[in-house]
């Protein structure tokens, strides 16, 4: 009897109701209906991945060595606000910066001078050295005094005097020959009216042959008279315009020298300018342009820096922030301007500072054909989703996320098997 109900209960057991199996295959076809319209109405953005530069509108200018050496001067600390042409370190050198200001003082007094040569010039003391700028410095006070020496040499005022002088007396001379003319010409006006009358009296026979020529002698010393006063006219007046050539000529001299030194100082000038250029080019760092100067590694005074060493950042007072974002090639296509973008910065952590909110403004085609370069404005700023202000040093980098449009988990479904089938 044990046995017999043990097999009817088995029975049972192993033959499931009807209605139990109708039941379990409407709920999964339920599931699997639930499931499929899910992956149809649910959907969620592709994202590109790519590296994120965040900078400003305005470029942060990094200042770069022009030459190593030993950093002998640090003039700015760390965060000032500096002016362009400010000079924020001075390299070991022989000039020296507080000499610099002697110099453009001197440069000054030489401008100034040139307009006006008779304005003074102070030269510096001579136990003062100007290292690299000495030949040129020492030139210019060679030639400035060579140029006050002219001045004061009394062998050209002497040799102006003494042919004006000349000339002077020349020309009174002619005034005398002239007026001795006149007078002579007078009295040879009245023998030329008498030789006429003896003519006539000669014609008629009243004068004889010796008288006649005795009377016709006078009449021709008078006018050999008259031709020699004449010519001495024209050789006083020869001699004095030799003399006014030679004058001229000794002024035209005296003002080629005074040209000429001038000529060499206004050079001179321009070899100290040109100087004081190069020096400041290899021996001074300076601010590139108005801004917040940054240190972009520890510095101190004598230190050595290398040549092309990066050493500090100028960033904008006005700053408006920017991000370039670097992302494949691949998936291009689904990126377009407007679309929003994630960027996570290196220097802080988006776990703990939170992320940075930005909107495509631009894409194109970078010098690396295998990326994209895409502009990226920040319309909240360096503030994060974490309400947190991020400062901007000079330049950040950190990782972007370019949020692409919607899709269906369907379409990514259908797109993976048709990848894998394919």
């Amino acid at each position: 009897m044990k046995n017999h109900l043990s097999e009817e209960i088995l029975d049972i057991l192993n033959e499931s109701p009807r209605w139990v199996v109708r039941m379990g295959a409407t709920v999964i076809m339920f599931l699997l209906v639930l499931f499929l319209a899910g992956t149809w109405f649910i959907r969620y953005p592709e994202i590109l991945k790519g590296s994120v530069l965040v900078t400003t509108t305005a470029p942060t200018l990094r200042v770069v060595s022009e030459r190593e050496g030993r950093m002998m001067r640090m003039l700015v600390p760390n965060g000032a606000m500096v002016r362009k042409g400010d000079v924020l370190a001075e390299m070991e050198n022989r000039t020296q910066l507080e000499n610099t200001t002697l110099l453009r003082g001197l440069l000054q007094q030489t401008q100034s001078f040139l307009q006006d040569p008779n304005r003074e010039i102070s030269l510096p003391n001579d136990s003062l050295t100007w290292g690299d700028m000495q030949a040129e410095v020492s030139g210019l006070g060679q030639h400035y005094r060579d140029f006050r020496l002219l001045q004061t040499d009394d062998y050209h005022a002497q040799q102006v005097s003494n042919l004006k002088q000349q000339i002077a007396a020349l020309r009174q001379l002619q005034q005398v020959h002239k007026r001795k003319k006149d007078l002579n010409k007078a009295a040879f006006d009245n023998t030329s009216d008498g030789y006429q009358t003896d003519q006539k009296l000669f014609a008629e026979g009243i004068y004889s042959r010796t008288e006649f020529q005795k009377k016709e002698n006078e009449y021709l010393s008078k006018r050999r008279e008259q031709e020699d006063y004449s010519e001495n006219i024209i050789k006083n007046e020869l001699k004095m315009t030799e003399i006014e050539a030679e004058l001229k000529s000794v002024e035209y001299a005296f003002l080629e020298k005074q040209r000429l030194h001038l000529a060499e100082i206004d050079q001179a000038a321009h070899n100290i300018e040109n100087g004081l250029r190069n020096w400041q080019q290899q021996y001074l760092i300076t601010a590139p342009s108005d801004g917040k100067l940054a240190y972009l590694q520890n510095l101190a005074e004598n230190q050595f820096v290398k040549s092309g060493e990066t050493l500090f950042a100028v960033m904008p007072l006005h700053q408006d922030f920017v991000a370039m974002v670097d992302i494949p090639v691949r998936g291009m296509g689904k990126a377009s301007v407007g679309q929003k973008v994630i960027l996570k910065l290196d220097d802080y952590p988006f776990q703990e500072f939170g992320t940075i909110e930005g909107k495509v403004l631009s894409m194109a085609p970078s010098t690396d054909v295998k990326t994209y370069r895409m502009v990226v404005a920040l319309p909240n700023g360096l503030k994060s989703s974490y309400h947190k202000d991020f400062v901007c040093k000079s330049e950040m980098a950190g990782s972007a996320e370019i949020i692409t449009d919607d899709m269906r988990l369907f379409e990514r479904a259908f797109y993976g098997i048709r990848k894998l089938v394919m």
